[in-house]
């Protein structure tokens, strides 16, 4: 197990079901940054969600329906305290109305937390809180397993994030096995998904430019491919974004086919 959990104490007059405890490999600001991603939920943690629709949302928190893979609908609110570093999330409506999660981080480094989160459940009996606390910390575990992978990801993308790219960078290879499709390249230190699609070679990134999510290298029929982290989806030929936010692809380097070859490179290099 990766984490302690603390069972509510005996004579504890309030609802308090236990206590979940862990460390993280991450900094505060991706910890907040995660807090306030309503958007993320039902992609990242799909088993847990399967939908959310926003009601409100800003710097200090957000509103949403959220609703199980089941089909179980609830009104949750997440408010956000930095000065106390934590936020609380309420179950306002739907099953457990009236349950409260209060998570609370501690830095340890710059990039390491403390994460301690008590679980606060109406109406459980005294003889019931272990029960339904050990069943709140799996949860979380889950959740948290999920949340990790996709906050450190975003970090090492920052952390190589390159603010000029080489423009006298080229790559030449074979032209890939149509099995092999889509194909990732690596050009001035950032990787793209090289494809074929209505009979021209495209390159594409395989990082999305919202918030540095992984881009899934298969082009629909619309041509357009997809963020794993919050479902934007960019058509792969204009760089556009058609699906989700107020952003598109960078700048895409440029695909030249000669006979069994291509030659990838940035059109800056080109007289």
């Amino acid at each position: 197990m990766r984490y302690e959990f603390i069972p509510a104490a005996a004579d504890s007059a309030i609802s308090h079901v236990g206590t979940y405890q862990r460390r993280l490999p991450v900094s505060l600001e991706r910890m907040y940054e995660n807090a306030l991603d309503w958007a993320h939920l039902p992609h990242v943690h799909s088993s847990s969600f399967s939908d959310i629709q926003l009601i409100s949302s800003g710097g200090l928190g957000w509103r949403a329906h959220l609703f199980s893979p089941g089909g179980k609908e609830s009104v949750i609110e997440l408010c956000l305290d930095r000065s106390r570093r934590r936020w609380i999330t309420r179950n306002i409506e739907g099953p457990n109305a009236g349950a409260e999660i209060w998570t609370h981080v501690f830095v340890v480094a710059k990039q390491e937390m403390d994460l301690v989160i008590d679980f606060f459940v109406p109406g459980v009996q005294a003889q019931s809180r272990d029960q339904v606390g050990m069943a709140y910390a799996r949860q979380y575990e889950r959740l948290y397993d999920e949340d990790v992978e996709m906050m450190t990801e975003r970090q090492a993308q920052l952390d190589l994030r390159i603010d000029s790219v080489g423009k006298t960078d080229e790559l030449s290879l074979n032209v890939p096995e149509q099995s092999v499709l889509p194909h990732l390249v690596e050009l001035s230190g950032r990787q793209f998904w090289l494809d074929y699609f209505k009979g021209r070679w495209v390159v594409y990134p395989a990082v999305c430019p919202h918030q540095l999510g992984p881009i899934g290298g298969q082009i629909n029929a619309a041509g357009e491919v997809t963020c794993a982290w919050h479902a934007y989806r960019f058509d792969v030929l204009s760089g556009e974004c058609t699906h989700g936010g107020q952003c598109r692809f960078p700048e895409l380097p440029i695909v030249e086919a000669n006979g069994a070859a291509l030659k990838v490179f940035w059109a800056k290099q080109q007289a």
